[in-house]
């Protein structure tokens, strides 16, 4: 029997829509079972089923073959059509059976050839052409890209602020501020709970879609911290203290030190004032726990605790990355991607292993960040192109037989490992990175703006990359420490040695362990001892002219 895929979500309005319409009708379910076997996956617990099978949108309702290739997709199928629908596909499945799998065979057989990685060597080029894809999207009149509906594309405003970082152009600085500005004082942004909705329908963000994700507002308060050390003036400190009071008190969970995954949309609530608020109960909160979402949250709370100067948030994020060592692998140890209650589930996904990598580089977890990318190359590398496949091979059905190479996740991975090899001075690490970025370079081009996070890692190796190095405790390194946190250099990587912790490793670069210094190293090449903050950013100036020049 050919199988009937549904692809889902907690937080997803129109699911709940066709789970309420469509999949209740009995004439239907019916249908469905006498024809089907019907599977439902859900799209966060599994980002690669929703890779390989999602037909623009969620829901995602795809009729496959017994051996699971697609016959037939689509998203939201109302009921008056679903009935039709069913009985039709079905039908030409049994009279076309041979002509079918004909057609996939051909298929998949040019689509190997186009997704064939195609090695090219990494040039100041793919920068500048990506950039020019998303400032030809961008909407200089609300901000933005593209028209409506409008995504936040967290990913491209990272990359132009970056960008804007490393160069100071002035019309980033514009696309940064407007898109900024519109999204947290339009209707994407919840003035009343804090956090933002996941995208607005409208081109002016006035009206939102209300489901709240802790993917996006992870990303979102990250990136609104590193702005306000770009743009002081501009309150985005108070957005991201904003975002953090939501996330705090709806998807924190104390007893574990993780977040949860998301609340659902409900327009009626969220257009209601404050007062008519606190009457009703909130929209649900899906507990499920995901790693990389978590390591998204940890990630933005290090970030807000070192440029707002906030000891407890930088305290929260190293509990949760703890909390993700300790509670989200299986028995054999390897690293998952939910928890629902029943325990860790799908290990070795490239996006928990590339994301979790990323904060234990930005945490200074050597050892641990050593073992994660030791288990990333050996699960995942593509050994004979570079880069790193999304899923371990696995002998299973359909499409999810095929190992992908996204190059987000791609991206991901090459930064965790860039930054790896800046805190170990160990170039195995870079020449993977650098490897994985190098078998995009013949097909970055057809990711659009998708390619921002390749572009923006891609700059970040090219770059002479400056590490700053803190030695010492107590208040005088700490005070050299925010310095460095501060620094203007958005590729900077930066690493604290505690006198007694690391002892071997200070003998090792050849610092006094007994004087607390902050160095500034630029290949094998470091400062003098640099002992207040004054002379810490005059350096880290200096530094980056000399890149700029």
């Amino acid at each position: 029997m050919p199988v009937l895929l549904s692809i889902s979500a907690v937080w997803c309005h129109w699911c709940h829509v066709m789970d309420e319409t469509s999949y209740s009708a009995p004439e239907i379910i019916e249908a469905i079972n006498a024809r089907y076997v019907p599977v439902r996956v859900d799209n966060d617990a599994r980002p690669d089923v929703n890779r390989r099978y999602n037909m623009g949108g969620w829901p995602t309702t795809a009729f496959l073959t017994p051996g699971g290739d697609i016959v037939h997709g689509a998203t939201y199928v109302p009921p008056e059509q679903m009935y039709q629908t069913v009985v039709a596909v079905a039908d030409v499945w049994q009279e076309k059976k041979e002509d079918i799998q004909q057609r996939i065979a051909e298929a998949t057989l040019k689509e190997d050839a186009s997704r064939a990685p195609r090695e090219g060597e990494l040039r100041h080029e793919i920068v500048d052409l990506v950039r020019s894809l998303v400032s030809g999207q961008y909407d200089p009149q609300y901000g933005g890209f593209g028209r409506e509906p409008k995504f936040p594309q967290v990913k491209v405003l990272r990359f132009l602020l970056d960008e804007h970082r490393r160069s100071g152009a002035p019309d980033l600085a514009t696309m940064i501020r407007t898109t900024l500005d519109g999204m947290s004082r339009g209707g994407m942004y919840d003035h009343v709970a804090g956090g933002f909705f996941r995208y607005a329908t409208m081109r002016d963000w006035s009206v939102p879609h209300y489901e709240k994700m802790l993917e996006d507002n992870a990303e979102l308060l990250a990136l609104y911290v590193d702005a306000h050390l770009v743009f002081p003036d501009a309150g985005y400190d108070r957005v991201a203290r904003d975002v953090i009071r939501w996330m705090d008190a709806v998807l924190y969970q104390p007893d574990v030190g993780l977040w949860a995954g998301s609340q659902d949309a409900d327009e009626h609530y969220y257009t209601l004032d404050a007062n008519a608020r606190a009457q009703h109960d909130t929209p649900f909160v899906d507990r499920t726990r995901y790693t990389s979402w978590n390591a998204l949250a940890a990630l933005a709370y290090l970030r807000a605790g070192e440029v707002l100067d906030d000891p407890a948030l930088r305290a929260r994020a190293l509990r949760a990355s703890d909390a993700i060592d300790k509670t989200m692998r299986d028995a054999t140890g390897a690293l998952c991607r939910s928890d629902d209650g029943s325990g860790p589930r799908q290990p070795d996904l490239l996006e928990d292993a590339a994301t979790y990598l990323r904060l234990l580089v930005a945490s200074g977890n050597v050892d641990r960040a050593i073992a994660q990318a030791t288990r990333l190359r050996a699960h995942l590398e593509d050994a004979t192109n570079g880069g790193f496949f999304d899923t371990p091979a696995q002998d299973a059905p359909g499409r999810l037989a095929r190992r992908e190479r996204p190059i987000e996740d791609n991206a991901l991975a090459a930064d965790g490992l860039l930054g790896l090899a800046g805190l170990t001075e160990d170039d195995s690490w870079r020449d993977a990175a650098v490897r994985a970025l190098r078998s995009f370079v013949g097909e970055y081009r057809q990711w659009g703006q998708f390619a921002a996070g390749y572009a923006d890692v891609v700059a970040r190796a090219l770059r002479p990359r400056a590490s700053i190095v803190v030695v010492g405790a107590g208040g005088a390194a700490d005070a050299l420490w925010h310095a460095a946190a501060v620094a203007p250099d958005p590729d900077a990587v930066r690493r604290r040695l505690h006198p007694i912790r690391d002892a071997d490793a200070i003998v090792e670069r050849g610092f006094p362990a007994d004087r607390v210094a902050a160095y500034v190293c630029v290949g094998t090449t470091c400062s003098a001892p640099l002992t207040d903050e004054g002379s810490l950013r005059r350096e880290l100036a200096s530094v980056g002219e000399t890149a700029h020049t």
